[in-house]
């Protein structure tokens, strides 16, 4: 990436398009990552459910007659 001037011409921005194998790679940190988070937010919900179940007021099998 950069700026250059063409020969007879205004300056223009070059974009890179970079390696394959560097794209490759950012796909698979992203997803990584996305799993990572996806793992944490149903690790916090189960605890929370856990949490919810353990401090409950009204025990699971009351009818409450």
């Amino acid at each position: 990436m950069g700026y250059h001037r063409a020969p007879d011409g205004p300056i223009t921005f070059e974009e890179g398009r970079g390696s394959p194998v560097k794209k490759l790679l950012l796909v698979a940190l992203a997803a990584i990552g996305g799993l990572l988070v996806y793992r944490q937010i149903q690790a916090d919900k189960a605890e929370q459910d856990l949490w919810t179940e353990a401090t409950d007021s009204v025990p699971s099998g009351s009818t409450g007659a």
